[in-house]
Protein backbone atom coordinates (compact mmCIF):
# COMPACT_ATOMS: atom_id res chain seq x y z
CA UNK A 1 0.00 0.00 0.00
CA UNK A 2 1.71 3.28 -1.08
CA UNK A 3 1.16 6.50 -0.10
CA UNK A 4 2.89 10.11 -0.33
CA UNK A 5 3.29 12.43 -2.89
CA UNK A 6 5.78 10.82 -4.64
CA UNK A 7 2.87 8.28 -5.44
CA UNK A 8 1.25 10.87 -7.72
CA UNK A 9 3.39 9.81 -9.82
CA UNK A 10 1.30 7.52 -12.43
CA UNK A 11 4.84 6.37 -14.39
CA UNK A 12 6.66 5.09 -11.96
CA UNK A 13 3.00 3.25 -10.24
CA UNK A 14 2.95 1.72 -13.77
CA UNK A 15 6.56 0.63 -13.37
CA UNK A 16 5.55 -0.88 -9.43
CA UNK A 17 3.24 -3.12 -10.55
CA UNK A 18 4.71 -4.46 -13.59
CA UNK A 19 7.95 -5.73 -11.12
CA UNK A 20 8.25 -9.09 -10.98
CA UNK A 21 8.64 -9.54 -7.25
CA UNK A 22 5.55 -6.99 -7.14
CA UNK A 23 1.60 -9.30 -6.90
CA UNK A 24 -0.54 -6.36 -6.43
CA UNK A 25 -0.02 -2.95 -4.92
CA UNK A 26 -3.04 -0.07 -3.75
CA UNK A 27 -1.83 3.38 -4.17
CA UNK A 28 -4.20 5.76 -2.05
CA UNK A 29 -5.75 8.40 -4.49
CA UNK A 30 -5.23 10.96 -2.36
CA UNK A 31 -1.69 10.33 -1.56
CA UNK A 32 -0.18 13.68 -0.51
CA UNK A 33 -1.19 15.83 2.48
CA UNK A 34 -4.76 15.74 1.82
CA UNK A 35 -4.73 11.94 3.17
CA UNK A 36 -3.13 12.64 6.43
CA UNK A 37 -6.41 13.28 7.98
CA UNK A 38 -7.81 9.89 7.27
CA UNK A 39 -4.88 7.99 7.33
CA UNK A 40 -4.78 9.30 11.03
CA UNK A 41 -8.14 8.74 11.65
CA UNK A 42 -8.19 4.95 10.60
CA UNK A 43 -4.65 4.55 12.70
CA UNK A 44 -6.58 5.68 15.40
CA UNK A 45 -9.53 3.45 14.74
CA UNK A 46 -7.55 0.72 15.38
CA UNK A 47 -5.42 1.30 18.17
CA UNK A 48 -8.85 1.99 20.11
CA UNK A 49 -10.06 -1.26 18.66
CA UNK A 50 -7.28 -3.10 20.40
CA UNK A 51 -7.11 -1.20 23.29
CA UNK A 52 -11.26 -1.95 23.90
CA UNK A 53 -10.14 -5.78 23.01
CA UNK A 54 -11.99 -5.58 19.24
CA UNK A 55 -11.24 -6.53 16.15
CA UNK A 56 -10.45 -3.64 13.77
CA UNK A 57 -12.96 -4.08 10.91
CA UNK A 58 -10.79 -4.03 7.59
CA UNK A 59 -13.23 -1.97 4.98
CA UNK A 60 -11.70 -2.08 1.58
CA UNK A 61 -12.12 2.04 -0.22
CA UNK A 62 -14.10 1.95 -3.16
CA UNK A 63 -15.37 4.90 -4.87
CA UNK A 64 -13.56 8.44 -3.10
CA UNK A 65 -16.87 10.79 -3.27
CA UNK A 66 -16.38 12.04 0.07
CA UNK A 67 -16.63 15.48 -0.27
CA UNK A 68 -19.39 18.72 0.38
CA UNK A 69 -22.28 18.48 -2.23
CA UNK A 70 -24.88 20.90 -2.89
CA UNK A 71 -28.90 20.63 -3.09
CA UNK A 72 -30.46 21.70 -6.73
CA UNK A 73 -32.19 24.68 -4.07
CA UNK A 74 -28.70 26.11 -3.20
CA UNK A 75 -27.66 25.64 -6.32
CA UNK A 76 -30.90 27.70 -7.86
CA UNK A 77 -30.22 30.56 -4.91
CA UNK A 78 -26.62 30.95 -6.14
CA UNK A 79 -27.96 30.79 -9.99
CA UNK A 80 -29.77 34.03 -8.37
CA UNK A 81 -27.67 35.76 -7.26
CA UNK A 82 -25.57 35.86 -10.00
CA UNK A 83 -28.33 36.81 -12.37
CA UNK A 84 -28.22 33.57 -14.30
CA UNK A 85 -31.05 31.73 -13.14
CA UNK A 86 -33.27 33.11 -16.11
CA UNK A 87 -30.38 31.89 -18.69
CA UNK A 88 -30.77 28.02 -16.96
CA UNK A 89 -32.56 25.53 -18.12
CA UNK A 90 -33.67 23.03 -15.56
CA UNK A 91 -32.95 19.06 -16.79
CA UNK A 92 -34.20 15.95 -15.15
CA UNK A 93 -31.68 13.65 -17.02
CA UNK A 94 -28.80 16.08 -16.86
CA UNK A 95 -26.37 13.39 -16.94
CA UNK A 96 -27.83 11.90 -20.30
CA UNK A 97 -27.91 15.32 -21.64
CA UNK A 98 -24.35 16.25 -20.89
CA UNK A 99 -23.59 13.07 -23.01
CA UNK A 100 -25.73 14.48 -26.03
CA UNK A 101 -23.48 17.92 -25.60
CA UNK A 102 -19.84 16.23 -26.01
CA UNK A 103 -20.89 14.32 -29.30
CA UNK A 104 -21.46 17.60 -30.72
CA UNK A 105 -18.20 18.69 -29.91
CA UNK A 106 -18.97 21.19 -26.51
CA UNK A 107 -16.92 21.26 -24.09
CA UNK A 108 -18.63 20.87 -20.59
CA UNK A 109 -18.20 21.26 -16.79
CA UNK A 110 -19.89 18.93 -14.39
CA UNK A 111 -20.65 19.91 -11.13
CA UNK A 112 -22.40 17.04 -9.56
CA UNK A 113 -23.25 15.17 -6.24
CA UNK A 114 -20.07 14.57 -3.58
CA UNK A 115 -16.86 16.06 -4.53
CA UNK A 116 -13.56 14.11 -4.77
CA UNK A 117 -11.28 13.38 -2.21
CA UNK A 118 -7.85 13.72 -3.33
CA UNK A 119 -6.19 16.13 -6.41
CA UNK A 120 -8.17 14.66 -9.34
CA UNK A 121 -11.15 15.86 -10.64
CA UNK A 122 -12.71 11.85 -11.43
CA UNK A 123 -16.25 12.95 -12.66
CA UNK A 124 -18.04 15.26 -10.23
CA UNK A 125 -15.99 18.46 -10.80
CA UNK A 126 -14.55 18.10 -14.01
CA UNK A 127 -14.14 19.26 -17.32
CA UNK A 128 -15.45 16.76 -19.49
CA UNK A 129 -14.69 16.81 -23.32
CA UNK A 130 -14.99 14.69 -26.82
CA UNK A 131 -11.93 12.57 -26.35
CA UNK A 132 -11.35 11.73 -30.16
CA UNK A 133 -11.28 15.27 -30.67
CA UNK A 134 -7.70 16.07 -30.95
CA UNK A 135 -8.40 19.98 -31.58
CA UNK A 136 -9.60 20.31 -27.97
CA UNK A 137 -6.29 19.97 -26.73
CA UNK A 138 -5.48 23.49 -27.48
CA UNK A 139 -9.13 25.23 -26.52
CA UNK A 140 -8.89 23.37 -22.93
CA UNK A 141 -5.33 24.83 -22.81
CA UNK A 142 -5.57 28.27 -23.97
CA UNK A 143 -8.93 28.88 -23.44
CA UNK A 144 -10.09 27.39 -20.07
CA UNK A 145 -7.18 25.75 -18.03
CA UNK A 146 -4.76 28.30 -18.98
CA UNK A 147 -2.36 25.62 -18.83
CA UNK A 148 1.13 24.99 -20.63
CA UNK A 149 0.42 22.97 -23.96
CA UNK A 150 2.45 19.71 -22.67
CA UNK A 151 0.58 19.22 -19.77
CA UNK A 152 -1.25 15.65 -20.82
CA UNK A 153 -4.84 14.96 -20.01
CA UNK A 154 -6.57 12.07 -18.80
CA UNK A 155 -9.70 9.74 -20.14
CA UNK A 156 -12.17 8.31 -18.42
CA UNK A 157 -13.43 5.12 -19.32
CA UNK A 158 -16.22 2.64 -19.03
CA UNK A 159 -15.59 -0.07 -16.79
CA UNK A 160 -16.94 -2.34 -19.56
CA UNK A 161 -14.76 -1.09 -22.32
CA UNK A 162 -11.37 -1.03 -20.60
CA UNK A 163 -9.90 -3.57 -22.27
CA UNK A 164 -10.60 -1.79 -25.94
CA UNK A 165 -8.81 1.17 -24.84
CA UNK A 166 -5.96 -0.10 -21.98
CA UNK A 167 -2.93 -3.37 -22.39
CA UNK A 168 -3.18 -5.03 -19.30
CA UNK A 169 -6.19 -3.52 -18.19
CA UNK A 170 -7.31 -3.44 -14.64
CA UNK A 171 -10.17 -1.43 -12.51
CA UNK A 172 -8.21 2.15 -11.77
CA UNK A 173 -11.03 4.20 -10.53
CA UNK A 174 -8.71 7.11 -8.84
CA UNK A 175 -6.87 8.34 -11.75
CA UNK A 176 -3.36 7.38 -10.18
CA UNK A 177 -1.91 4.76 -12.68
CA UNK A 178 -0.32 4.60 -16.50
CA UNK A 179 -1.12 2.01 -18.80
CA UNK A 180 -0.23 1.12 -22.19
CA UNK A 181 -2.60 1.74 -25.02
CA UNK A 182 -4.20 -0.57 -27.75
CA UNK A 183 -4.95 0.35 -31.53
CA UNK A 184 -8.03 2.28 -30.44
CA UNK A 185 -6.19 5.02 -28.91
CA UNK A 186 -7.30 7.48 -31.90
CA UNK A 187 -10.92 7.30 -30.06
CA UNK A 188 -9.59 9.19 -27.09
CA UNK A 189 -6.50 10.54 -28.89
CA UNK A 190 -6.49 14.15 -26.81
CA UNK A 191 -6.43 12.12 -23.62
CA UNK A 192 -3.31 10.27 -24.28
CA UNK A 193 0.24 11.47 -23.69
CA UNK A 194 1.72 11.62 -27.00
CA UNK A 195 5.75 10.80 -25.95
CA UNK A 196 5.03 6.86 -24.84
CA UNK A 197 1.25 6.28 -26.13
CA UNK A 198 0.43 5.67 -22.26
CA UNK A 199 -2.75 7.34 -20.47
CA UNK A 200 -3.66 8.04 -16.84
CA UNK A 201 -7.48 6.58 -17.29
CA UNK A 202 -9.94 6.65 -14.64
CA UNK A 203 -12.38 3.55 -15.29
CA UNK A 204 -15.82 4.62 -14.54
CA UNK A 205 -17.82 1.67 -12.37
CA UNK A 206 -21.72 2.52 -12.03
CA UNK A 207 -21.71 1.44 -8.70
CA UNK A 208 -19.20 4.05 -7.50
CA UNK A 209 -21.26 7.03 -9.74
CA UNK A 210 -24.19 6.26 -11.65
CA UNK A 211 -24.61 9.43 -12.67
CA UNK A 212 -20.94 10.11 -14.27
CA UNK A 213 -21.35 6.64 -15.98
CA UNK A 214 -24.91 7.57 -17.64
CA UNK A 215 -22.66 10.59 -19.12
CA UNK A 216 -20.17 8.24 -20.77
CA UNK A 217 -23.56 5.76 -21.82
CA UNK A 218 -24.65 8.53 -23.26
CA UNK A 219 -22.29 9.68 -25.37
CA UNK A 220 -21.17 5.77 -26.13
CA UNK A 221 -24.38 5.46 -27.58
CA UNK A 222 -24.46 8.28 -30.63
CA UNK A 223 -20.21 7.24 -31.01
CA UNK A 224 -19.94 3.96 -30.24
CA UNK A 225 -16.46 5.58 -28.16
CA UNK A 226 -16.19 4.30 -24.52
CA UNK A 227 -13.90 7.00 -23.43
CA UNK A 228 -14.02 11.13 -22.66
CA UNK A 229 -11.60 13.56 -21.80
CA UNK A 230 -12.36 14.58 -18.47
CA UNK A 231 -9.85 16.71 -16.56
CA UNK A 232 -10.30 18.59 -13.05
CA UNK A 233 -12.84 21.50 -13.13
CA UNK A 234 -10.78 25.01 -12.56
CA UNK A 235 -8.26 27.55 -13.99
CA UNK A 236 -4.73 26.55 -13.99
CA UNK A 237 -2.87 27.48 -10.79
CA UNK A 238 -6.39 27.39 -8.99
CA UNK A 239 -7.99 24.39 -6.56
CA UNK A 240 -10.84 22.51 -8.23
CA UNK A 241 -13.79 24.25 -7.47
CA UNK A 242 -16.19 23.71 -4.58
CA UNK A 243 -19.19 25.58 -4.45
CA UNK A 244 -21.86 26.57 -6.92
CA UNK A 245 -20.68 30.15 -6.71
CA UNK A 246 -16.98 29.25 -7.57
CA UNK A 247 -18.23 27.05 -10.37
CA UNK A 248 -20.20 29.92 -11.67
CA UNK A 249 -16.91 32.21 -11.43
CA UNK A 250 -14.94 29.94 -13.19
CA UNK A 251 -17.79 29.14 -15.99
CA UNK A 252 -17.48 33.01 -16.75
CA UNK A 253 -14.23 33.84 -16.77
CA UNK A 254 -13.03 30.56 -19.42
CA UNK A 255 -14.25 29.48 -22.66
CA UNK A 256 -16.07 26.61 -21.45
CA UNK A 257 -19.22 25.81 -23.52
CA UNK A 258 -21.62 24.77 -20.68
CA UNK A 259 -21.85 23.16 -17.56
CA UNK A 260 -23.68 21.22 -15.62
CA UNK A 261 -24.69 22.54 -12.06
CA UNK A 262 -26.92 19.54 -10.19
CA UNK A 263 -29.93 19.44 -12.43
CA UNK A 264 -29.12 22.90 -14.13
CA UNK A 265 -27.97 23.68 -17.51
CA UNK A 266 -26.15 26.74 -18.21
CA UNK A 267 -25.05 27.53 -21.85
CA UNK A 268 -22.88 30.18 -23.15
CA UNK A 269 -24.37 30.91 -26.35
Amino acid sequence: ACAGGNFLNVKANQKILALEEVDDAFFCPAAGDEGLAVGAALIGYYEMSIMSGRNPENVPLKDAYFGSSFSNEEIEESLKKNNLLEKAEFIDDIDSETGELLTKGSIVARFSGKMEWGPRGLGNRSILANASDHEVIKKINNAIKMRDFWMPFGPSILESRMQDYLVDSINAPYMILAFDTTEKRNEMSAAIHPYDLTCRPQTVIGEYNPGYEKVLKSFEAKTGIGAILNTSFNLHGNPIVWSPDIAIDTFNNSDLDAIALGNYLLKKN
